[in-house]
């Protein structure tokens, strides 16, 4: 699949006053839900995520894993994740009714969709997905407002802060480097092409996270089963 990452050739915008302040944004999108995805109305939702892990003796290997959500409401939306080009999973929810699918399966209808959506809730922001313990030492520098999709956003250049590793079983955070936009209105992650390299033992981990959010407002394109 081809990311539409176009759009992170954003045209600046205008440089009016905020009320809400780019820190606060910042802090808030840490926290970002489906809850507040929801904020946004209709959009869909890209990510690519490669991840390549090297070890001394050992070929490198890499994954990549792809998500698409689209939403339109609560009751008509779509979540597929795809590794290495092969489907791993994909749920639909359309006028209200639940189907799911496990690999190459067949949709199948399910009887309730809350799992489904809390599931959902949990798991579809490819940000929390990929940075796991690593969100801990990412810096968020202010580079100016600029516009996605035709709403104001805070752009922010992303960084190694100084620490520790989080515990034993946490990987130590050796570098970071990349961009995010955040959105002013609904603090929302719009768009981030973010590397973060970790290391465990004698495993060391580049992690490469690009994503987009589009078509806000609009028909985000739920496929009937």
């Amino acid at each position: 699949m081809s990311l539409p990452l176009l759009i992170l050739s954003l045209a600046c915008g205008s440089g009016g006053s905020s009320a809400t302040t780019p820190e606060v944004l910042s802090a808030a999108a840490q926290k970002t839900t489906i809850a507040s995805f929801e904020a946004l109305g209709a959009h869909i939702l890209e990510s690519r995520s490669e991840i390549t892990t090297a070890r001394e003796g050992v070929e490198d290997s890499l994954v990549s894993e792809v998500t698409r959500l689209r939403w339109q409401d609560d009751d008509h939306w779509q979540w597929v994740r795809e590794r290495d080009g092969s489907r791993l999973s994909e749920v639909r929810v359309f006028d209200g009714v639940a189907w799911a699918a496990s690999g190459a399966a067949a949709l199948r209808r399910r009887p309730d969709p809350e799992p489904l959506r809390a599931s959902l809730a949990l798991d579809a922001d490819p940000w929390v997905a990929t940075m796991g313990t690593a969100e801990s030492r990412i810096g968020y520098t202010e580079a100016g407002e600029e516009e996605v999709e035709g709403r104001k956003v805070w752009r922010y250049v992303l960084s190694l802060l100084p620490g520790v590793s989080g515990g034993r079983k946490s990987r130590d955070v050796l570098a970071v480097e990349g961009q995010v936009w955040i959105d002013q209105a609904t603090a929302v992650r719009l768009a981030g092409d973010v590397t973060v390299q970790t290391k465990s033992r004698d495993q060391t981990r580049n992690t490469h996270l690009r994503f987009t959010v589009t078509r806000i407002g609009g028909d985000a394109g739920v496929e009937p089963p």
